[in-house]
Parts: structure tokens; sequence; C-alpha cells
């Protein structure tokens, strides 16, 4: 995560969409993973992706096309992971106080969180809640199902979300 930071200006832009694509597939491909473990590959392909939002080196459409079609699997572990990469985008464009320690000044954190606002949190709020909406059009949830359910629902009811911000305008 660091690294990627410290070295952006030195890669090419494909290189950075190899690694972040690796980085999600890595952790899609071994469901076992342990949490901590998933969770910060996780942090690093949001680290990836904020750094990259301000010089648009990174393309928000196709991360959100990505999580779209895992949440579309219908597989219960790939929509809780999908459910997980909107967490750690959620968090890493929070308040200050959530963001990643990666050696960018507060000016930068501030930036990226404006455009994060403008531009890419209105797709979460949607994703999480046609997410919502499948699930309540279901008669009978099994176990795991409900999991994924009520991770989706603590990500739209997280009084700490941005998604709560009033400058998010349905």
């Amino acid at each position: 995560m660091e690294a990627v930071v410290r070295e952006w200006i030195l890669l090419e832009k494909g290189s950075i969409e190899s690694l972040r694509t690796f980085l999600l597939t890595y952790v899609l491909q071994r469901p076992n993973l342990q949490k901590y473990v998933r969770e910060q590959i996780l942090l690093a392909v949001a680290v990836i992706v904020k750094r990259g939002s301000l010089d648009k080196s990174i393309d928000c459409k196709s991360i959100f096309h990505e999580v779209s079609q895992l949440i579309s699997s219908g597989n219960p572990t790939v929509q809780t992971l999908a459910c997980s990469i909107l967490t750690a985008l959620l968090s890493e464009f929070s308040s200050s106080s959530k963001t990643s320690n990666i050696g960018l000044s507060m000016e930068f954190h501030g930036n990226c969180k404006r455009v994060f606002q403008e531009e890419d949190l209105r797709q979460i709020f949607m994703l999480t809640v046609e997410v919502l909406q499948e699930f309540s059009r279901r008669e009978n949830l099994n176990a795991q199902m409900s999991s994924v359910f009520q991770r989706y629902l603590a990500l739209a009811m997280d009084p700490s979300s941005q998604m709560k911000d009033h400058k998010l305008i349905i």
C-alpha cells in the first residue's frame, strides 16, 4: 500500500491498474483468507483508487462495474466480498481519522474526499440500495444470505458512513 503510493509517479497507468486487478483477483480466488488479510488487501485497493482518483489514472466506473458483477453473481461469499470492497472505499475516502496513513497531505485527502463525494458516492449508494431491494423481494433467506443482507444493511445504516453525508443528493 505504501510502496504503490511512494512509487506512484514512476509507475505506468497500466501497471497500477494491473496491480489493482491482481489484488482483487487474489482475494476473490481465496475465499478462505483470514478476514484481517482480506480487509488489508481491500484497503490497499481502496488506497490505489484514492491515489488515482485525482489524476484520473484509475477509472472508478470500472471498479463499480466489477463490484456490480460480484453482487449479481448470486454467490453469498462473492457478494460479501463486494460489500467489503464498498466498505473499504467508504472508509478510505471518509474523514481523516479513518484514512490510511500513506504520507500524503491533508489537503490531498480532502480533495480526494470532495471528488469522491461529487462523482462516486452516489454509485455506492445505488449499489447498496439495489442489493437491499433484491434481498427484500426474497421470501426466504438462508443463514448465509441473511448474513450478506445484514452486511449491506449495516453499510447503509452506518452513522459514520459518508452515505449519510448531507452532500449526497439523490
